[in-house]
């Protein structure tokens, strides 16, 4: 293989890899905008159904996208960027729509009182990850000359995380204060975790991104 062979392998080779990572960041934009209009619903279960059914669409399509990705890595000579890197980017990636879909299911199923603002609260925060981790991998395609707008978002969601820690805590620590039946407790406490959950894997996102741009800096 000649070096015009090897810079044509590396141009494709991006052109693979980077606009599915960007798709999987849509992704999960979308369905965080979707679980703040499910909690909006919650008096109407119909629609909740519909807007879970969305989220679950979106969610089987990350899961396509990281196993094409996969498969891709394992079969590609030259990687944009280290392959364990972009397969842990992946994977965090996946984890954070997971969790959006699994925060989606547990309102579906449980059916709680009464979600409370604290619900849509730590929503916001997933949608706030969720427009940094599509900033930041955003910025791939340039982090190499460019890499300050990928540390920029990985740092503001390092601080989300931590935010939707605090809102969590509070939360659970209000939760067993309060004399809610202790079903209602525990679906609750299911609801909010899997929200915490999904800022955790954002903030895992983020700290892959450190890891690159460590590399190439």
């Amino acid at each position: 293989m000649d070096i015009n062979d090897i810079l044509n392998s590396f141009i494709h080779s991006e052109k693979k890899f980077f606009p599915q990572i960007v798709q999987m960041a849509d992704y999960i934009v979308e369905g965080a905008n979707l679980l703040t209009d499910m909690i909006s619903m919650e008096d109407e279960k119909f629609k909740q159904e519909e807007i879970y059914n969305r989220i679950k669409m979106l969610e089987t399509a990350c899961d396509a996208i990281a196993t094409d990705l996969f498969n891709a890595l394992n079969a590609s000579l030259v990687t944009p960027l280290d392959r364990t890197d972009l397969h842990q980017l992946c994977d965090a990636l996946d984890d954070v729509m997971d969790n959006i879909n699994g925060s989606a299911k547990r309102m579906l199923i449980y059916q709680p009182e009464d979600l409370t603002a604290t619900t849509m609260h730590m929503a916001e925060i997933v949608i706030e990850c969720s427009r940094s981790i599509r900033k930041a991998v955003g910025a791939l395609y340039e982090i190499k000359k460019n890499p300050q707008v990928a540390l920029d978002e990985c740092a503001k969601l390092h601080e989300l995380e931590h935010e939707g820690d605090d809102v969590y805590g509070d939360y659970i620590e209000e939760l067993f204060k309060s004399d809610l039946d202790a079903k209602e407790v525990i679906k609750m406490k299911e609801i909010m975790g899997s929200l915490e959950s999904a800022t955790d894997c954002a903030n895992k996102v983020g700290k892959t991104l450190k890891t690159i741009i460590v590399k190439y800096m």
